[in-house]
C-alpha cells in the first residue's frame, strides 16, 4: 500500500518540471553555454540542472521555479570551473561576476610598480646580494640550497638575504611615503 499524500504533489511538481524543461531548455543551454564555451559540457549541464530539480524534495512553487532552475545552473557552471580546474577561465568568469573585477586592473599596475621598485633596489645591491636575493625569493631557494651553489658558506648567504631584504623594504617605504 502506498502514501498517495507523497505521491500527489510529486506527480503534480513533475508535471510543472516537465513543462519547464520544454519551455526553457534551450534559454539554460545558451546561458550554461555563454559561460563554458563547450557544447557538449553544456548540455550535460543542463541535464544534470533539471535533474537536480527533479531531485529536489520540496516544493516547488510555479511562480519562483525559473530562477531556481538557473541558480541550479549557475552552481552547476562554478562547480564545473573548480572541478576542471580552467584556471584561465575560471579567473575570467569569477572576475566578471565579481563586483571588484575594476580592481584586477588596478592590482595588476600596483604589482609591476613594486616589481619595477624592486628591480631598482637590486641593481643598487652588489652584484653577489642581489644574485642570492634572486634565488632566494624568486627561485624559492633555501639558504642552504644557495650556499652550496655559490660556494659561500650557509651564514654568509643568511647575512646578504638579510641585508637584500631590508634594502627592498626600504625602497618600498620610500616610494609609498
Amino acid at each position: 500500500m502506498t502514501d498517495r499524500t507523497n505521491t500527489a504533489p510529486r506527480c503534480g511538481q513533475n508535471d510543472l518540471i516537465s513543462g519547464k524543461y520544454s519551455e526553457m531548455r534551450n534559454s539554460v543551454f545558451a546561458y550554461i553555454l555563454r559561460r563554458t564555451g563547450d557544447k557538449a559540457e553544456a548540455e550535460d549541464l543542463v541535464q544534470d540542472t533539471f535533474t537536480r530539480l527533479l531531485e529536489y524534495r520540496e516544493v516547488i512553487c510555479a511562480e519562483t521555479v525559473r530562477s531556481f532552475i538557473f541558480r541550479i545552473a549557475g552552481n552547476l557552471v562554478v562547480d564545473w570551473y573548480r572541478r576542471h580546474a580552467h584556471s584561465e577561465k575560471a579567473m575570467k568568469y569569477f572576475a566578471s561576476c565579481s563586483p571588484k573585477a575594476s580592481d584586477l586592473t588596478d592590482e595588476t599596475v600596483r604589482l609591476d610598480e613594486i616589481l619595477e621598485i624592486e628591480q631598482k633596489c637590486i641593481r643598487k645591491m652588489g652584484k653577489r646580494k642581489g644574485e642570492i636575493y634572486l634565488l632566494y625569493i624568486h627561485k624559492g631557494k633555501t639558504s642552504k640550497e644557495i650556499s652550496d651553489m655559490l660556494n659561500l658558506s650557509r651564514r654568509t648567504v643568511e647575512n646578504h638575504i638579510f641585508a637584500a631584504r631590508k634594502i627592498v623594504r626600504e625602497g618600498l617605504r620610500e616610494a609609498a611615503g
